[in-house]
């Protein structure tokens, strides 16, 4: 009965051990997910980033009726993440025959 004590009192002072460099080494690990989609190498970040965009797209677009600032700061802030995304990889230009 003291051991359990013991056991569980060391394990609620323990840290967690996650720390800002492991997230992001999660982060910058390649997705296999977007990688298989896109047919090209995208971290966690960057596949984030693209579901971010979208969903702040539809978020603007849902609201587009009920509040104009609420749709500019969607558009405002899914560009925000388009523009970290081409800052990221200025060598790959899309649109470009």
């Amino acid at each position: 009965m003291q051991t359990t004590a013991s056991i569980q009192r060391t394990a609620q002072l323990r840290p967690l051990g996650i720390g800002k460099a492991s997230i992001e080494a999660w982060l910058n690990a390649k997705s296999k997910v977007m990688t298989n989609m896109f047919g090209m190498e995208v971290t966690r970040l960057e596949g984030l980033r693209v579901y971010g965009a979208f969903g702040l797209m539809t978020v603007g677009a849902a609201l587009s009726g009920v509040s104009l600032l609420v749709t500019a700061l969607c558009v405002a802030l899914a560009g925000y993440n388009v523009y970290k995304l081409n800052v990221e990889h200025p060598e790959e230009k899309g649109g470009e025959a």
